[in-house]
């Protein structure tokens, strides 16, 4: 009775793991394959936060930034390109102050379905490759901020340049962040140096004299000797003086430097005032020779 009852259910068992079996197949292929986790991010090229466009600018950049100063002021372009030859330092500062504010103005100039347009964008090849030239060109310019400002280290601040090195082997994460903090520390005497070297020499005063007296105020809200705390006193007071000379220069230099400024603007005015009005009494003659130029070019042969 036994054999035989197993004789019967024995087909059903069978049957039924079979069934299962295929079930579990099917449902392995239909489930989406695994994707493996993305490599992980190397410290190759610092991440910082950009602090506008004050870096080393490419030349296709530049081609693009003059190109569209070109189209709004042809006389600015043309100041900017003599710019170019006789102080290509000065040159950099004026092309990274329109890169910012061309940057900040196509963000100002975005409207606020800004978004919806970019997921619509989102999947197109060719949004994918401007998309990658894009972060490249990030990654370029950070690493020439980078070795910009690790060079003017080397040379003017040794000290801090060897600190830097000794962090970026040590603890890449925390060399990043300082590497930010000295890049905003210093970006404005760098800029200086190539600019206005007077500027750049009361810039490094008037940090030093900062640091100083951070170092002195510390001091002096810790100390609690009154004979000591009114010596401190005396050399925060002393230690102020001094800032204060150096900050009184800067602003001196920058007056000159904006009467300067203002004076080439004039002379920009009545250049174009003068332009004008030669356009205005020669219009005739100014049209007979356009008129002649347009026909003799379409009578011209074409020899090619």
């Amino acid at each position: 009775m036994k054999a035989t009852l197993r004789m019967t259910l024995l087909p059903m068992i069978i049957l039924v793991l079979t069934a299962v079996i295929g079930y579990a197949q099917e449902s392995e292929s239909a489930a989406p394959p695994v994707e493996p986790p993305p490599p992980p991010q190397t410290e190759s090229a610092p991440v910082l936060p950009p602090e506008g466009p004050r870096f080393t600018l490419d030349e296709s950049y530049i081609a693009e930034i003059l190109e569209k100063v070109k189209q709004n002021d042809p006389n600015e372009a043309q100041r900017l390109e003599n710019l170019r030859k006789e102080n290509p330092g000065l040159f950099q500062v004026e092309m990274r102050k329109l890169a910012f504010q061309q940057h900040k103005g196509s963000r100002e100039g975005m409207g606020p379905d800004r978004a919806g347009r970019r997921e619509a964008r989102i999947g197109a090849p060719e949004d994918e490759s401007m998309g990658l030239r894009g972060k490249e060109r990030i990654r370029d310019r950070l690493q020439n901020m980078e070795a910009e400002l690790t060079s003017w280290l080397q040379k003017n601040e040794p000290g801090e340049a060897n600190e830097l090195a000794a962090l970026k082997e040590k603890d890449p994460r925390a060399y990043m962040r300082r590497l930010s903090v000295d890049m905003k520390k210093y970006r404005e005497i760098i800029d200086a140096e190539q600019t206005n070297p007077a500027m750049a020499e009361l810039l490094k005063k008037d940090l030093v004299l900062k640091q100083k007296r951070n170092k002195l105020l510390e001091k002096y809200k810790g100390a609690t000797d009154e004979k000591q705390k009114t010596e401190l006193m005396a050399q925060l007071k002393e230690v102020t003086s001094e800032r204060f000379d150096v900050v009184l220069q800067k602003k001196q230099l920058k007056y000159e430097d904006l009467k300067k400024k203002l004076e080439e603007l004039k002379q920009n005015v009545t250049k174009s005032q003068t332009e004008l009005e030669n356009y205005k009494k020669n219009k005739e003659d100014l049209i007979k020779k356009h008129l002649d130029e347009l026909i003799n070019q379409a009578g011209q042969f074409d020899w090619d």
